[in-house]
Parts: structure tokens; sequence; C-alpha cells
């Protein structure tokens, strides 16, 4: 399966037979068929899309995404036919009052930090025998974070008290994890530190815009899956916000945003940049191929090859059958690397 991302001004998507037709300005014309997209992106303004290619879209299962034109997401069509079973929205709700709730918002922020460490373990192996100082401070930074793990085991009570805990817990890992990770990156681009939602940086510029990526695949996993993306666990609600989105990025950040940064702090260079730090059209799509082929990286987990936008998918089919009572527990994607 594919994916058609549009960022050209003045760009067409519309229908042609059984194919999407892409038209763009002194550019010939590209068809491709419509049962190989999985998911069409709009990043930006000035693009047009036919209602006979939305048609299209719905028939064929096809989301629609449109973004700014730096990645963050503005609103989604899905087709009619989804949204699972009302069951499902249901226990999520209330879940909110019960057992479950906490559970779930321990085991989304217990697999941010083991796959922190992950990371600082795996960039460590570099320099074990000729950089040992580096070798034990990424080494130390991770058993660290391991170490607060231990802690999230032992939050028990009602959801409104224990998320302030669990949100404390991911704050003391989140200051050894961007102090060790900011060591991967070149001097050049003077990181301050993590800074959301203001990108006052380059770098910032770079992560911000690979969770917006990752915020897409999350949402629509969500909606696959039948759950309310606005009814959160570990994030508290706020109108307009899908709180459930961003709980469920929490365990993939690191391995499919962060670890790609470092690369592309290597590839980029500071004219990819504009002065405001948002990037120029040449650099978004370097940095777009990068996270979306990430997203399309196919790695081994639980001893069978999947691709990792799949994965996705999968942790929030896991969150909802666990929801239902299917489950016993449910368990966040923690790969070996």
């Amino acid at each position: 399966m594919s994916r058609i991302i549009l960022t050209d001004r003045g760009s067409f998507l519309g229908k042609s037979g059984e194919q999407f037709r892409i038209a763009r300005k002194d550019e010939p014309e590209v068809l491709i068929p419509a049962r190989n997209v999985e998911q069409i992106t709009i990043m930006g303004s000035g693009i047009s899309i036919s209602s006979d290619a939305v048609e299209m879209a719905d028939q064929m299962g096809t989301e629609i995404v449109f973004a700014s034109y730096y990645g963050r997401p503005l609103a989604r069509l899905i087709p009619a036919s989804l949204g699972g079973t009302v069951r499902t929205r249901r226990e999520q709700y209330r879940a909110y009052d019960d057992s479950r709730g906490p559970h779930l918002a321990a085991a989304f922020i217990r697999g941010k930090l083991k796959n922190q460490s992950s990371l600082l373990k795996s960039f460590s192996k570099k320099w074990k025998g000729e950089h040992q100082e580096l070798w034990h401070e990424f080494r130390s930074a991770a058993e660290s974070i391991e170490s607060l793990i231990q802690r999230i085991e032992t939050v028990s009570s009602d959801l409104e008290t224990c998320r302030g805990e669990i949100m404390g817990i991911e704050g003391s890992a989140a200051d050894i994890y961007w102090r060790t990770w900011g060591r991967l990156i070149p001097e050049m681009w003077g990181f301050p530190g993590r800074d959301y939602p203001a990108a006052k940086d380059p770098i910032n510029s770079l992560l911000n815009f690979g969770y917006y990526v990752l915020e897409q695949e999350a949402w629509a996993a969500v909606i696959y899956a039948g759950l309310d993306p606005y009814a959160g666990f570990l994030h508290a609600d706020r109108p307009g916000k899908e709180k459930l989105v961003y709980d469920m990025m929490e365990e993939f950040r690191p391995l499919v945003v962060d670890r790609i940064v470092v690369g592309l702090s290597r590839e980029m260079r500071p004219g990819h940049f504009q002065e405001d730090c948002r990037m120029t059209k040449d650099g978004l799509k370097i940095a777009s191929s990068a996270f979306y082929s990430r997203l399309d990286e196919t790695i081994t987990y639980r001893e069978k090859k999947q691709l990792i936008r799949s994965i996705i998918r999968s942790q929030a089919t896991a969150a909802a059958a666990f929801l239902r009572g299917e489950r016993q527990c449910y368990e966040p994607f923690t790969p070996r690397w």
C-alpha cells in the first residue's frame, strides 16, 4: 500500500477510472491505482480535490488528511462506514471511572520511558571501547529512566489523582532523556533542549513536524479501532484536543520520531530552514520523506515482521480490546533495538 502526499500549491487530485489523477503545474499528470492507496495527505493551501476523488476514497476505505504546510493536522475525512462498535466507546467512557483508566495511563508512559531508555542504549553502543565516558553517560541515563519505570508500577488510585503522579514521573524522565539525547545533535544546531510547542530552533522544528506526522497515524488508528479520539486517560480532557490520540502517541515518540531527527540533524543544513526556523520547501521534502519512510519501515516485533504504521493500528486495536474486556491488560509497544 502507498500514500499520496500533495504539498505544491495549485496541485489537483481527481479521478480517472479506478485511479487517482494528480495534476501539477508544468508537470505531466500522474495516475495511481486507487486500490493501492491507503492515505491521502494534503499539506498546505491552494490544493484542490474533486468530489469524485473523495467518493472513490470512501469506496476504497482511504483516509484523507488535511494538514498545514508544516504538518499540523487540521481535518480528516474517513470512510463513512468506519468507526467500530458503539460498545467500544461506551466502555471507553466507563473506564475513566474504574481501574482501566489508570492502567492505560500508566502503560502509555511505561512504554514511552522504556523506549527512551532503549534509544539511548542503542546509540551508546558505538562509543563502547573508544569513548568510555560517553558510553557510561548514555548507559547511566538509560538506567535512571528505567528506574523511574518502577515508580509507575506503584501508582494506584483514581485517574484524576494518579494522572498527576504519572506525568510527574514522565517529567523527571524527560529531563534526563532530552539532556542526554541532545548530545547526539551536532553542535552547529545549538539545540537548547526540548521546547514544545514553540519551536525556536531547527531541531525542535523537526521534532514538532515529526510528531505531527505521528499524530496523523495515531488519529487514524484510534478511529479505525472504534475509539473516541477526544476521550483520553493520560492527558486531561480539553475541548477540541484529541487527548486519546496524544495518549497513543507516547510509546511511539522515541523510536518513530526522535531517532529519525538524530539522522536528519546530520543530513540537513541551515539552508533547509527559514529565519523563523520553519523548514523551506526543500527541507520539508527531506523531512517528510524521512518520517513517512520510517512509518513504512518493516521491523520484527512479537516474532513477526510488521510495518510500523500497522503496529500503531494494532496497538489502538489492543487498547479497544482491553476496554471491552477481551484482554486482561494493555501492553505498550516496546521492541528490542
